[in-house]
């Protein structure tokens, strides 16, 4: 198994072509805001800063086959308390700045450029008769603390969740979405990427 692992690992002074390490290098732009990293500042960023490790190491855990891919998520709760299902999709440039009691649902899908604050949950809505459903992210939301979203919502390109909001319907793009149940309380034009 590690074998396996480490085969798929470029040689000393090869470049690294791979999806994750591209969104890798996306995440660490959004949490700096600089267009490059170096790789000691990178070092430093993952020991000081949890919500770059949650995402480093979930970026690792998408990389890595099941049972690596199964203990590195244990790694990630363990460290940071955030919760990556296997399964869960997660596009470039995603940032968390407090990652603790962030869970991602096995079907759930985050667009690029998201941004997720602590104790949000994209998870399946359960129920009798039910199919498992988790919702999607449109590129460039933003997600506040303690947010629940459940079921296959969507929440379009550069909508806003507010704080505490229990989303059980779409959010349309460029939309603000606060409360419990949650409701469309604003519309403003998505930032351009």
């Amino acid at each position: 198994m590690t074998s396996n692992l480490l085969g798929n690992l470029p040689m000393i002074g090869e470049p690294v072509r791979s999806p994750q390490w591209s969104n890798w290098r996306a995440d660490l732009r959004a949490a700096t805001g600089l267009p490059g990293v170096s790789a000691p500042r990178a070092a430093w960023l993952v020991l000081t800063r949890p919500g770059v490790l949650a995402v480093g190491l979930l970026r690792l855990q998408q990389a890595a086959p099941g049972k690596v891919a199964a203990l590195l998520r244990s790694l990630a709760h363990l460290l940071t308390g955030a919760d990556f299902v296997p399964g869960c999709r997660v596009g470039p440039g995603l940032r968390m700045e407090h990652p603790n009691g962030v869970v991602l649902g096995a079907g759930a899908v985050v667009g690029a450029d998201a941004f997720l604050c602590q104790r949000v949950t994209l998870g399946e809505r359960l129920g009798a008769g039910r199919a498992p459903e988790y919702p999607t992210l449109g590129d460039g939301v933003f997600i506040g603390a303690g947010a629940t979203l459940l079921g296959g919502v969507r929440v379009g390109h550069g909508a806003r969740v507010g704080a505490g909001a229990v989303v059980l319907r779409d959010v349309p793009t460029g939309a603000t979405a606060v409360g419990n149940p949650a409701r469309v309380v604003g519309r403003h034009a998505p930032a351009a990427r």
